[in-house]
């Protein structure tokens, strides 16, 4: 589920309560400048969720109403909806939503039916020519990115040869982990992110290095642990993660001008 239609649902959200009498009819039109979301671990939130957002505390005074109140409205309405497992309202009126384990994992497949336009940028993916071994020096931050692109395409690899292959239909919702949970959303999060910073290099090398980061904290297996054990469903929705991480880390890297390497 991307931020845009996470911020649809709570726009539905509001329309229902509007309709219903929970929030005054000036509210219909949603709150100035939209709604605000980012990654729940972004800030201590005091609740386990996917994804914070501080629209009642930055609406409330224009619809003269507490924020903990308009907080508590759209949260039960959200609770309503199939793709969204809980809504908590913390502190203020800080909401904190968690997704269900199809919602939050259908990124996969959209960066997968997508993989040389998402998060790349308005030109798309344009392949950087490789660099000379060791061009770039052990501390340099573009070098931890391409060292953990390596990685992504080695278990790829690796899965590979054990039998476990990208086919399509994969069940992306047994992504349920809590670093497979932390890592859709932080793909999910990763267009919007570049796209604030689009003139700020520094910024994009620090968004594209934090999604390696969460990538490389990543490691459950893409492969049975052992010959002759079964391949199980998990395995393939991990090899499909797998090769959405990469694809976003490549365009990534693309986009600060440099290479994305196999092997290191």
């Amino acid at each position: 589920m991307t931020p845009e239609q996470l911020r649809s649902a709570i726009a539905d959200s509001v329309a229902a309560a509007v309709g219903a009498g929970e929030l005054p009819p000036e509210a219909r039109g949603g709150p100035p400048g939209g709604v605000p979301l980012r990654p729940a671990e972004v800030r201590p939130t005091g609740a386990d969720a996917d994804w914070v957002s501080p629209v009642a505390i930055r609406w409330a005074p224009s619809l003269r109403l507490s924020p903990r109140g308009v907080a508590t409205v759209l949260a039960e309405r959200l609770c309503g909806r199939p793709d969204v497992d809980a809504v908590a309202v913390v502190g203020d009126g800080l909401l904190a939503l968690t997704l269900s384990d199809a919602a939050r994992s259908s990124i996969v497949p959209a960066i997968l039916a997508a993989p040389d336009r998402y998060a790349a940028g308005g030109l798309g993916y344009v392949r950087v020519p490789d660099e000379p071994a060791g061009s770039r020096p052990p501390g340099d931050p573009v070098r931890r990115v391409q060292l953990s692109h390596a990685r992504l395409c080695r278990l790829l690899r690796n899965a590979a040869a054990a039998g476990v292959l990208l086919r399509g239909g994969e069940r992306v919702e047994e992504l349920a982990l809590e670093s497979e949970r932390r890592l859709l959303v932080a793909l999910a999060d990763q267009p919007e992110r570049l796209a604030r910073h689009a003139c700020d290099d520094q910024e994009l090398l620090r968004a594209v290095a934090d999604l390696a980061a969460r990538a490389d904290g990543w490691t459950h297996p893409l492969r049975p642990a052992r010959l002759g054990e079964p391949v199980l469903a998990v395995h393939g929705a991990r090899v499909a993660l797998a090769t959405a991480a990469r694809i976003v880390l490549r365009n990534g890297l693309a986009r600060l001008g440099a290479s994305a390497p196999e092997r290191m």
